[in-house]
């Protein structure tokens, strides 16, 4: 489709040229017809958060357009940092008569985790290549995921014998290197339901195999949930509340 657009926008404008064979032909263009002023960058499903090699994000480009008589491509760059990760990424074209300035970006997780921005936006016309400099927008983020390491892939596991309960926590993240690995060294907080509000009972270190196991003697039958604090580039996130144990 987006051939066959570009071909007619072509054929029209050397139609224009040839309507136009009388007239003195006009001084080549200065500047772009298309002044990019935003981009958009937001997760197609799941947040922040990768699971998997790959994540879609839904790009949509906003820019004032006047005096286009030919094919305009848009394309940026992605960077981490001051680290580029993917080049000439599509964000839209727009030709006399119409326009789609809506895109999708493939992330992928081999890119590392933290903030993005897509930068050196860029508009290809009539051969050229001008240069927007002022753009706003552009930034995302891509988060580890977790998950539950226990049993079942559960996070939390409560276990009553009398008034003595074991609490069990398992957790994993998706890294950038290694796929699924042991949230290893971080804590958590294990929380108890009462008076109606969750309160921190115990924060736990999780170990090499992202687990932890906390004892402790109460007669009281309450809920439990783990929560597992976000940072910079893992999602973090809470477990829904156990029975009343």
């Amino acid at each position: 489709m987006r051939t066959a657009l570009k071909l007619a926008a072509t054929t029209v404008a050397a139609a224009s040229l040839l309507l136009g064979g009388l007239v003195a032909p006009a001084s080549a263009a200065t500047s772009s017809p298309v002044n990019v002023t935003s981009v958009s960058v937001k997760p197609s499903y799941g947040g922040a958060a990768i699971s998997s090699k790959t994540k879609y994000y839904r790009i949509t480009t906003k820019a004032k357009i006047s005096g286009l008589d030919g094919w305009a491509d848009i394309y940026g760059d992605v960077y981490r940092g001051s680290k580029r990760v993917a080049s000439k990424v599509d964000l839209g074209y727009a030709y006399p008569g119409g326009k789609n300035l809506t895109g999708y970006l493939t992330a992928k997780s081999s890119w590392g985790r933290g903030k993005f921005k897509v930068k050196n936006v860029r508009v290809v016309y009539d051969s050229k290549t001008y240069k927007d400099t002022k753009v706003s927008g552009g930034s995302f983020k891509m988060k580890s995921a977790i998950d539950g390491k226990l049993k079942y892939g559960n996070v939390v596991h409560v276990k009553a014998n009398g008034k003595k309960k074991t609490v069990k926590v398992g957790v994993k993240q998706y890294t950038s290197k290694k796929a699924w690995e042991p949230y290893a060294g971080k804590k958590v907080k294990i929380q108890h339901k009462v008076g109606g509000k969750w309160k921190t009972k115990k924060t736990v270190k999780l170990n090499k195999k992202g687990k932890a196991t906390y004892k402790f003697s109460t007669s009281k039958r309450v809920k439990y949930r783990v929560v597992v604090p976000s940072t910079s580039k893992v999602v973090g996130g809470r477990t829904a509340g156990t029975s009343r144990i």
